[in-house]
């Protein structure tokens, strides 16, 4: 990421032949897009109004102890990995990703708590902890989010979607789906305690 441009630094370090390409956004989406084209043989530039690249994932220190300012927990580690693979680098062998268990908890001010779970049994059992008769709930919330997963982000998110045609092919799934409701309103659909509500809207 460039921060302070220096031309005659830039203009030495890439034969001038190279296409260019300028990324705007160091976030997770511009560094990711900047890997790609590098990996096509472009020069990338990658410019941020910050001074440091990771946009919404990025943190800040403050008296010594460190805040995330958006993402904190990395739910799709394979996404990674095929970037790296696209880019002929091998994630595993750059980065120790190592796993949490349990993901993070809630902390509620009646004393309540929640952990957030891998293990799909496991979160079961912190439902029936926190409030019984929601567990039934929670397995169909369990099955909606498969499916909207299974749609959304491995069948509709891997292609483009550059016609409107394309939209509207899949308008009725998004209707099924319900695709007007936040994960909130959701989780109210099929919950009734508004501290499992809240802790599945995350």
């Amino acid at each position: 990421m460039l921060t302070h441009f220096d031309p005659e630094q830039w203009a030495a370090a890439v034969p001038a032949d190279v296409p260019h390409a300028v990324v705007i956004g160091a976030g997770l989406g511009g560094l990711a897009g900047a890997m790609r084209l590098g990996a096509k043989g472009y020069r990338v530039t990658v410019l941020d109004r910050l001074d440091s690249p990771g946009g919404r994932g990025s943190s800040i220190t403050q008296g010594g102890h460190r805040f995330d300012l958006g993402p904190t927990i990395v739910t799709v580690p394979q996404i990674f990995r095929e970037l790296w693979q696209a880019c002929g680098r091998d994630f595993d062998a750059d980065v120790d990703l190592r796993p949490l268990e349990p993901f993070y908890e809630i902390r509620w001010p009646d004393g309540a708590r929640f952990a957030a779970r891998s293990d799909t049994e496991r979160m079961r059992q912190e439902v029936a902890r926190l409030s019984p008769g929601d567990v039934a709930g929670y397995d169909r919330f369990l099955r909606d989010g498969e499916a909207r997963y299974a749609f959304g982000f491995e069948k509709l998110g891997r292609r483009p979607m550059v016609r409107i045609w394309d939209l509207i092919k899949v308008l009725p799934t998004f209707a099924a789906y319900r695709a007007d409701r936040s994960v909130h309103a959701h989780a109210a659909h099929r919950v009734r305690d508004p501290r499992l509500r809240m802790a599945l809207s995350f």
